[in-house]
């Protein structure tokens, strides 16, 4: 999906994959940065992508651990925002295999960001062009992004 871009004609909607950890630390405080990210892919405002493996072990990881009804209806509103991807290409870069599989999604969807708790994934900071991001890091980033974005169409409009 393309947005308008009063300056250049259209940008890309920021591209992010979620690690499960994420999606589960969500439901811990309604004011984390992981809820944030979480509203905001429900909200249509980033665009999430996993394969369908892992969009199931997500579904199933997240009715074991959560019990909140409200939480998970909120998940299932965030998985059906999910665009799938398939991995092509297997990545073997760090030791645990369900790590390399998101790493795979990240790599095929051309994500700008893969969004996690995990510190061996964490440690990589970037591979083959996708920041590997904490979920603060990564709103910090967003908000900075948009940011610039309102300051170059103020600046269209003010005539700077």
């Amino acid at each position: 999906m393309l947005k308008t871009n009063v300056l250049q004609g259209t940008y890309q909607m920021t591209k992010i994959v979620i690690d499960t950890n994420v999606l589960i630390n969500g439901f811990r405080d309604e004011y984390s940065y992981e809820k944030k990210v979480i509203d905001a892919v429900i909200a249509g405002e980033i665009e999430a992508y996993a394969n369908k493996q892992t969009l199931q072990e997500n579904k199933l990881i997240s009715k074991q651990l959560i019990e909140n009804d409200d939480y998970q209806h909120q998940l299932n509103d965030l998985f059906a925002q999910i665009n799938w991807v398939v991995n092509r290409r297997q990545i073997r870069i760090v030791s645990d295999p369900e790590d390399n599989k998101i790493l795979e999604s990240a790599v095929e969807a051309e994500a700008d960001y893969l969004i996690t708790s995990d510190n061996a994934l964490l440690d990589l900071n970037k591979y083959q062009g996708v920041k590997i991001v904490s979920p603060a890091q990564f709103w910090a980033n967003y908000k900075d992004e948009g940011m610039d974005l309102w300051k170059q169409w103020t600046n269209f409009i003010t005539k700077k």
